[in-house]
């Protein structure tokens, strides 16, 4: 589906699900990053106005996940030593936990914790296989799923919906969503990413990282794009053995297109699997 002819479509395929506004100090850093020259000092000021804000981008700036081998005392220090780009990530991440907050009987916990590790497992892999940038990777990794919360407060029956998505060998992740909830969470993501300036390679993956044919399709997507989804559903996979020692339909899915992209052989990548086993380990 093309992101643009199909909009209205796209639209149609939200079904009643509520995006929620772009905060206020997101849109104003956002404008900051597109000047010519972006002043640090200003997007520092941004984020410390909100205490609690910043705070949290600098437990997370100190957090295994970025160690620098130095504790960061200030934003602006870890503007420096992270970049812009990389803090704005952890900025929208903790303003998305916050606006996608599920009911009490709806914890999200655990979603926020695997999509954290999936952005790490991403980052390492970009780095290995030298695809996409490890920040991009990364970014794309920690919100590459983030329509799930949103259809988990519009929809009930969401968690067995998934269930049911993740163990399909013979439909598409999103096909088994739009057959119950008349929607999936890519599009619905979408429209989030889009909503909250996120950039324009990794609002598109998000849109199609369940459509494995465009990894074997050069015209139909970037190669950005082709390799946050190919990063991405490998990353998954990584993390859901770590956690619960088996995989899913998914990887089994993507993996004879994914290995052509990366050009490695399918025992080459298991090989990866193993040794990014090893590292989270």
């Amino acid at each position: 589906m093309n992101a643009v002819s199909d909009e209205t479509q796209l639209e149609r395929m939200l079904n009643g699900v509520d995006i929620p506004p772009c905060p206020a100090v997101l849109i104003e850093i956002d404008a900051e990053l597109r000047k010519e020259a972006p002043d640090q000092r200003e997007i520092a000021r941004l984020i410390s106005k909100d205490v609690a804000l910043s705070g949290h981008v600098m437990l997370i700036a100190n957090s295994p996940a970025f160690s620098t081998g130095h504790k960061l005392g200030s934003i602006i220090q870890a503007l420096n030593v992270l970049g812009t780009r990389q803090v704005f990530n952890l900025v929208v991440s903790q303003l998305l936990k916050i606006a996608l907050s599920g009911k009490p009987e709806v914890p999200m916990d655990r979603f926020w914790e695997s999509s954290a590790q999936t952005a790490r497992v991403s980052a390492e892999l970009a780095k290995r296989l030298c695809c996409v940038r490890p920040d991009v990777a990364y970014t794309f990794g920690l919100f590459h799923d983030c329509g799930i919360p949103l259809l988990m407060k519009r929809f009930p029956q969401t968690r067995d919906v998934l269930a049911e998505a993740n163990a399909s060998e013979e439909l598409t992740f999103t096909q088994v969503e739009e057959r119950h909830l008349g929607t999936n969470h890519a599009v619905v993501g979408y429209f989030l990413a889009r909503r909250w300036h996120l950039p324009a390679d990794v609002t598109e993956a998000i849109l199609h990282h369940h459509d494995y044919s465009v990894l074997g399709e050069s015209g139909t997507a970037s190669q950005t794009v082709r390799a946050l989804i190919a990063v991405s559903v490998l990353a998954d996979h990584i993390s859901r053995l770590h956690a619960q020692g088996n995989g899913e339909q998914e990887w089994a899915k993507a993996a004879p297109v994914a290995c052509q992209f990366f050009g490695l052989s399918l025992g080459a990548v298991d090989d990866l699997i193993e040794d990014a086993l090893e590292w989270l380990a």
